[in-house]
């Protein structure tokens, strides 16, 4: 048995139990320290079967006593190790190239037979930026203009690797996004297609496209979805295979850090991936960060506004309206979809309902940006 194997001979002992003894061996094995506070914390999220331990510490380094922030998944799944593993992979990657900023990872292990799976990584100084994580919603009213024109550059970075360059084994560990617009608009109409289960019929399964024109006061907006992706089939298509494009796959203003002057850093790379579509890439990375804005219009229009600058610099009008249109037509619908099959409890919780009726309502600026009548 390889001695780092953290595996307790007592089949009787509960799984918990065994998961925290096999994290103290790993701290006292890394010299990992934690306040008590810290171990506090920790205790409550494997208690609360959270998806990870995600931990500030300090870490012996030499004759230093550096802090640091650890990750431990907690459930034993393949659908938590996957995604742990890619994040680790992808980030030593994006450190090595350079390209856009990252944390370093200082250790780490992501195979289970030679023990518990963890990342050790660096930390951001203590009161190194005035905003820095977007850590509520509160927080994310601080973004500008500022900060939308770092998020796009930073994506326009990240989006010019060569892929070529990407290592074998972190490309098997990247998700694969098909680059086909026929692909990618079946599944903008099959989400339409979808039963959910609305507070305002008090659970009642409707098909999203009838809840969405009781909502927008349409009578056929799913026809007008379809409308939307054949005036932009032709502009995504001949993207299509021109250029394969790494994609950060879930971008939000949780996963950013803001510094003082407005340079953004991504973080948290579990859902990146790679497609050979630079169109359909730029639409679910702006989507995604723009659709869960949704308390900040300034910031949500300023995102807008840099990706139709950018396209119509490059000479592709065409290429930064279709972005920005199915951008918010894909991540806002998606969203606000899925806000819907929350429990109604939930649903009936004041920020919720805002988060909704603000995400949903900018949909119909999908139709203003391509020129349509709504």
């Amino acid at each position: 048995m390889n001695e780092n194997t953290e595996i307790s001979l007592n089949p009787e002992q509960d799984p918990k139990e065994k998961f925290r003894e096999a994290v103290d061996k790993l701290l006292e094995r890394e010299k990992f320290s934690l306040t008590p506070e810290a171990q506090e914390v920790m205790q409550e999220q494997i208690k609360a079967n959270k998806r990870f331990v995600c931990i500030v510490g300090t870490h012996k380094e030499g004759d230093k006593e550096v802090e640091r922030f650890l990750k431990i998944p907690i459930r034993e799944e393949e659908r938590i190790d996957r995604p742990f593993k890619r994040q680790i992979l992808f980030g030593k990657f994006l450190k090595e190239d350079g390209r856009i900023k990252t944390r370093d990872i200082v250790a780490e292990n992501l195979n289970r037979e030679e023990g518990l799976p963890y990342a050790i990584m660096e930390t951001f100084g203590s009161g190194e930026a005035k905003i820095g994580f977007i850590a509520n919603s509160k927080d994310m009213k601080l973004l500008t203009a500022k900060e939308a024109q770092s998020c796009i550059e930073t994506l326009e970075r990240l989006h010019s690797i060569d892929s070529k360059t990407v290592p074998e084994d972190v490309k098997e560990a990247l998700q694969h996004f098909s680059g086909s617009t026929e692909e990618f608009f079946n599944a903008i109409l099959e989400n339409l297609d979808k039963k959910v289960r609305t507070l305002d019929t008090e659970g009642k399964e409707e098909y999203y496209h009838q809840v969405l024109n009781r909502r927008l006061a349409v009578l056929n907006f799913r026809g007008k979805v379809q409308k939307l992706l054949d005036v932009f089939r032709g502009v995504i298509k001949d993207e299509e295979g021109k250029k394969e494009v790494l994609v950060q796959g879930d971008l939000s203003p949780a996963n950013l850090y803001v510094y003082d002057e407005g340079e953004v850093e991504f973080l948290d790379f579990e859902w990146s991936g790679i497609c050979d579509n630079e169109a359909l890439a730029m639409i679910i990375d702006f989507g995604n960060l723009r659709a869960r804005a949704w308390n900040n219009r300034e910031f949500r229009d300023a995102l807008d506004t840099e990706i139709l600058k950018k396209y119509q610099e490059e000479g592709r009008e065409n290429v930064g309206k279709a972005i920005v249109a199915l951008g918010i037509l894909r991540s806002h619908m998606g969203l606000a979809g899925f806000f819907e099959n929350y429990p109604l409890e939930k649903q009936r919780r004041e920020e919720e309902k805002r988060r909704r009726e603000s995400t949903e309502a900018d949909i119909k600026k999908a139709w203003k940006v391509a020129g349509l009548t709504f």
